[in-house]
């Protein structure tokens, strides 16, 4: 797998905003936060990015003060399910990060809401998910523009990412699925290619990878970011079936833990399955333990109660709320999250 990466004209270079290279090597930590996703990329040069940031708790922003990150260069919001950006107040909060990409679409969700209050306040610059190369350092990130179709739903708006360096590849799809890579696989397929490690899209669902997709990317090897003994039965035996087609090696973060890919530029890396982080102790600022409070002294059902169904609430924030609180996306005892992808009742207003 051969490849010359070069800057275009559309892209756009992030010098590293810390002086802290990583020498000659690419690290992609695949951070457990249980059923979500959160991706870590440290750039040879120093510069970092974050991919996600999991569910609406500490785990990312714990994870990346573990490892010492002082500095964030990109944060990327694959789609606005709670899942993949319920962790990035927190994060933008405590980092400020220079750049930040979304997929462009309004989503009314108080997660979403208060993700973007936070990077308005942290005065980061907003950059429309078009097909631009980032240039970091000696790696680069190339976005792959989501379709901005709002009646294909959040999972198939989700902004890709390729991050190569050198003659390695890491491809990021978010909650991709078919109807996203049809419209990818037709509209910018130039931007597709066989690469080394994939993370799984839609956290292993048999609605997300297809035989054409896993093929187009054949990997060597396939991460898959899921909650242990989660409701959703994710990963599916479909998609274990598509990676052992293409005899890629899985690694799971419900079984591994957070795993760590170092790479270096001749196209060699190492997995490092079950790495062993500084334990820090990140305390919860007050005013998420008492926003934290007033959300559950404010629900309408008791999450422990009686069995509730969407037709109960009057607003998605509502139903959110407790299904948040019954434990969802990890579990979800009620049944109102239908589409398995961390958002309950997506009918209602």
């Amino acid at each position: 797998m051969t490849r010359i990466v070069a800057l275009l004209s559309v892209g756009l270079a992030l010098a590293a905003c810390s002086t802290s290279a990583r020498g000659q090597s690419l690290e992609v930590h695949f951070i457990d936060v249980g059923q979500g996703d959160s991706v870590l990329i440290r750039s040879p040069s120093g510069q970092n990015v974050l991919y996600d940031g999991g569910r609406r708790d500490d785990d990312a922003l714990a994870y990346l003060q573990s490892v010492g990150v002082t500095t964030l260069d990109l944060v990327i919001a694959s789609h606005p399910d709670a899942d993949h950006i319920g962790g990035l107040e927190k994060v933008v909060r405590a980092y400020g990060p220079r750049v930040f990409i979304q997929n462009g679409l309004p989503a009314d969700t108080d997660v979403y809401d208060d993700l973007f209050l936070a990077v308005q306040e942290a005065g980061s610059q907003v950059l429309p998910p078009t097909a631009r190369r980032i240039g970091l350092g000696d790696a680069t990130l190339q976005v792959i523009p989501p379709p901005g179709d709002e009646s294909l739903g959040n999972n198939d708006n989700s902004v890709g990412a390729i991050v190569s360096y050198g003659d390695f590849d890491v491809a990021l799809t978010g909650d991709a699925e078919q109807p996203e890579f049809s419209w990818w696989f037709a509209n910018v397929p130039e931007l597709f290619r066989p690469v080394e490690v994939y993370k799984s899209s839609h956290h292993g669902s048999p609605n997300g990878d297809s035989a054409e997709s896993v093929a187009t990317f054949d990997p060597e090897a396939v991460v898959i970011s899921v909650g242990l003994d989660n409701s959703y039965g994710h990963p599916s035996e479909e998609a274990l079936a598509l990676y052992e087609g293409v005899g890629a090696q899985v690694y799971r973060t419900d079984l591994n833990g957070t795993i760590i890919v170092t790479a270096s530029a001749d196209g060699e890396y190492l997995v490092n399955a079950n790495p062993t982080a500084p334990e820090v102790a990140t305390p919860v600022p007050d005013e998420f333990e008492e926003e934290a409070a007033v959300h559950s002294s404010s629900l309408a059902y008791d999450p422990s109660g009686p069995d509730q169904d969407c037709g109960d609430f009057s607003t998605q924030a509502e139903a959110q709320a407790f299904y948040e609180a019954a434990g969802g996306p990890e579990s979800d005892p009620h049944g109102l999250d239908g589409e398995g992808d961390g958002t309950a009742c997506e009918s209602l207003p």
